[in-house]
This record gives structure tokens, C-alpha cells and sequence, in this order.
């Protein structure tokens, strides 16, 4: 194309046209106002109310008040003479605290037995501490360090050792280890 056909196309087509419209509405206030959005915030309401009152709160209330109804308080006896004697979660006063007792709870005897094993730890934890303190102390005092002392070795280690060594360096591949 020559040079000014080109220059008049170019024009023509970059120049806007004015029979175009603008797009203004004239009409009432706006329709749809500009507001936060409440979707998470709904969400999260609706998870919340599911959990905690569709499958949490509410079925186990009702099931309370069933087992209440129902079955209502236990009642307490003497201890048998004859037969096994009463797990420690018969003692319980409603079936639904012998039922988390029985499956979920600790006895009293156990619950004195960890407390014991707890405390015995703690102790001789408390009595090592103490040593080691004075261990320091007396290295402070007595401008001393810390000395190793010498373990013998037994010939049989030192036997195993010198054949291990002397297989490892005949081994016909470093990978693989083959029976001689």
C-alpha cells in the first residue's frame, strides 16, 4: 500500500465513531448497593451450628435426659460377701459416670500407683540434679575437669576386629558381601 492509503486507514479505524451510545442509565437509585461479603462469615455460622448443635450438643442432651428419665440415680449397696468383688466403676452414681468410668476412667488404685511411679521419678531425677551440682561444685573448688577413665579392651574385640579388617580388604567387590 502506498503511504497515505495507509495513513487513512489507520485514521479511520482509530478514530471513534460518534454514532455509538453511551451507556448511561437514567433511571432510579442503584439496584445492587456495594456491601461486604458475607459468604465466609455465613459459612463458618453454619459449620459451627451444624457441629455443635446438629451432631453435638443437642443428641447428647437428649440423651441424657432419656438416660435420666429412664434409669434415673443409682443406688448404693454393701459390698458383696460372696462372688468377685466390684469393679471401681460400680461406684458411680449414674449409669452414664459408670459407663465413662468403665471405658474412660482411671481407678483410684491406679491413679495412687501413677501418682507413686510420678513422684519416685521425681525424686531420683531431684537426687541426680543434686549430685551433679556437687560433682561442680567440687570441680570449682578444687580447680579440677572432667576425666575419663580407661576401659580395658577384650582380646576377643581385638581378634574380630583384625579378621573383619583383613575381609573387608580381600573382598573381591566393595559391595557385596560374599562368604569365603
Amino acid at each position: 500500500m502506498a503511504p497515505t492509503a495507509a495513513t487513512c486507514c489507520k485514521n479511520a479505524l482509530l478514530k471513534p465513531s460518534s454514532t455509538l451510545i453511551p451507556a448511561i442509565r437514567s433511571s432510579h437509585a442503584a439496584v445492587f448497593r456495594k456491601r461486604p461479603g458475607q459468604l465466609i462469615v455465613n459459612r463458618i455460622k453454619d459449620v459451627c451450628h451444624f457441629y455443635f448443635i446438629g451432631i453435638g450438643f443437642l443428641p447428647v442432651l437428649f440423651c441424657l435426659a432419656y438416660n435420666h428419665i429412664v434409669y434415673g440415680p443409682c443406688e448404693l449397696k454393701d459390698l458383696p460377701t460372696e462372688g468377685p468383688a466390684p469393679h471401681h466403676w460400680q461406684f458411680e452414681r449414674t449409669p452414664i459416670r459408670q459407663w465413662w468410668a468403665k471405658w474412660f476412667g482411671v481407678s483410684d488404685v491406679e491413679h495412687h500407683e501413677r501418682n507413686l511411679a510420678y513422684y519416685e521419678k521425681q525424686g531420683i531425677l531431684a537426687r541426680w540434679r543434686q549430685i551433679e551440682q556437687r560433682v561442680k561444685h567440687l570441680e570449682g573448688e578444687r580447680w579440677d575437669y572432667k576425666g575419663w577413665s580407661y576401659q580395658p579392651v577384650s582380646s576377643t574385640w581385638v581378634d574380630y576386629g583384625r579378621w573383619h579388617a583383613l575381609r573387608i580388604r580381600d573382598q573381591y567387590e566393595q559391595h557385596g558381601h560374599y562368604a569365603q
